[in-house]
Formats: C-alpha cells, sequence, structure tokens
C-alpha cells in the first residue's frame, strides 16, 4: 500500500490515487472517511490495484485529511466524485465501485449523472433505506438477533457523539457483519475515546432511510455487476436482488460463506468475478 497521505487537496477535499492503469472510482462512504486506515477501504483499493487499476477516491468533507466542511447530501457526494476525478485528470467516462452506502451513492451517482460511468460494481448495497431496514434477516430490524444491542448502543450514540460510543457501536456491528466473526477486528476504546468528538456522521443514516431509487433501477442504463454475500447482515440478499431484477442486464454473484465483506472473506472468487466484469 502506498503512502497514507492525498495525491492532493483541492479547495479542502483530500483525493487520492493509487496505483497504475486505467483509471477506476472507488467512492467512499459518505458517513466515514475513506482513507487512512479503514479496512474495508485499504482491501478495496489494494484489490482494484491488483487488477492493474488507478484508483480515484476522497476523503468526503468533514472527514479524514478534508478541511472543508461537510453538508451530508448526495449533491455533495456527486461534486466531490467529479472533483477527485478531475484532480487526477480523468476526464472521460470511467468504471466504479462502491460498497454498502457508498454503494448506494455510487447508485444514485450512475442514474444522475451517467454519462461520468462506464461499469459499475455494486457491493453489499441496495436501493435506499426501505430496502435495507425492512429486508428479513436485516440487523436494522426485530427479526435480528443482534438488534436490541445496535438500536440501544446508535439512540447512546446518537447523544454521545463521541467516538468511544463511535467504536462501540462500529463493533459490535463488525462483529455481526462477518458470516466468521473471527475475521472482524474490533478498534480498541481508551479512556480518552470517550471524550475526543466522533469521526464518522452516523445522522447520514437519518438521510439514508429516506432514499428510495427503486422505482428508477429501469432507467438504469449501463453494464451493473451486483455482489453480495449470502449472509449479509447490512443489506441482505433480497436488497442484491432487488438490484438484479429492476436493472436492465444486471448479473448478480452471491458469495455462499461471507458476509457484509465478501472481498475479505472469500477474496478469490471475489477479484476473480470482478476482474471478468473489468477486462
Amino acid at each position: 500500500m502506498e503512502p497514507l497521505r492525498p495525491r492532493t487537496i483541492r479547495d479542502g477535499l483530500a483525493v487520492y490515487c493509487f496505483g497504475d492503469g486505467e483509471p477506476m472510482l472507488l467512492m467512499p462512504g459518505p458517513h466515514r472517511f475513506q482513507r487512512p486506515g479503514l479496512r474495508s477501504a485499504d482491501e478495496l483499493i489494494d484489490g482494484l490495484v491488483g487488477l492493474g487499476r488507478a484508483v480515484v477516491t476522497f476523503d468526503p468533507p468533514g472527514s479524514g485529511s478534508s478541511t472543508r466542511p461537510a453538508d451530508l447530501g448526495m449533491s455533495e457526494m456527486y461534486g466531490c466524485a467529479v472533483e477527485a476525478l478531475d484532480a487526477c485528470g480523468v476526464t472521460g467516462p470511467v468504471d466504479a465501485l462502491g460498497h454498502s452506502m457508498a454503494g448506494l451513492v455510487l447508485l444514485a451517482y450512475l442514474l444522475d449523472r451517467p454519462q461520468r460511468l462506464r461499469r459499475v460494481v455494486l457491493v453489499g448495497t441496495g436501493s435506499g433505506g426501505p430496502a435495507y431496514m425492512r429486508a428479513p434477516g436485516a440487523m436494522w430490524n426485530r427479526g435480528h438477533p443482534a438488534f436490541p444491542a445496535v438500536a440501544a448502543l446508535g439512540s447512546l450514540h446518537l447523544l454521545l457523539r463521541r467516538r468511544g460510543s463511535e467504536r462501540a457501536l462500529n463493533n459490535l456491528i463488525e462483529r455481526h457483519s462477518f458470516h466468521d466473526p473471527g475475521q472482524a477486528r474490533p478498534e480498541p476504546i481508551g479512556p480518552g475515546d470517550w471524550l475526543q468528538p466522533a469521526e464518522g456522521f452516523a445522522h447520514w443514516h437519518t438521510i439514508a432511510r429516506k432514499i428510495d431509487l427503486s422505482g428508477r433501477l429501469g432507467d438504469v442504463a449501463r453494464p451493473v455487476l451486483v455482489v453480495c454475500g449470502a449472509h449479509d447482515p447490512q443489506f441482505p440478499p433480497s436488497c442484491s436482488r432487488e438490484l438484479e431484477s429492476g436493472i436492465p442486464g444486471a448479473r448478480l454473484v452471491l458469495f455462499p460463506d461471507s458476509g457484509h465483506y465478501p472481498f475479505i472473506e472469500e477474496p478469490a472468487p471475489f477479484w476473480q468475478e470482478v476482474g471478468s466484469f473489468l477486462p
């Protein structure tokens, strides 16, 4: 992995470009900074670089190395994606990948700015809040055994918004998001973390719950690969099946031994599928 510093900071937006080859946009999650050190982002960057791609991404405003104040909205993420591509000298349509909430942002970007994209990989995501909040097996409803603990810690974090409450909530979610819980890597929580402000934007979820792109899926006019772990409790397989059935020509790949992170739990077949889709 290259040094954890932006390629450039453009008007307060930290932009990164890793690797060489054909450029590819990695959409960051709007609720957590992309770099440095977020495990899921590191794994995706390494995998895409391994496919011979130059990966363009950015720290969303208000997080990571970005000093620009956060506005928290789709238009902000769209604009930052364009700025990041421009800053790395990318002018034409590019392939793109988004995981989880970043996948939801990328789907919206695909619908609203299709001219900037060529092929899209959506990993462990869905059409919006109604899809993942009501999905069978989702930890966001009473059908999942972790729901009471997630709801309690989530409420506490929205009240405190401290690094300690954020890490406790993220650790709980991560532990239940792997098919093999031994793959989880909880973040340490020290006494000082309860005094520090949170690093992410938990209130993004109040925005995401109101987003519903299900009625627009038929308007997608680019090739789309939909990827999901068969045991994903954040965006269960029903969310990906909805994308496959609604997006013309979309192809769905389910990974039988994965939860929310198939690129960590089943990396070899995951990157084989993505590499075949992105020749």
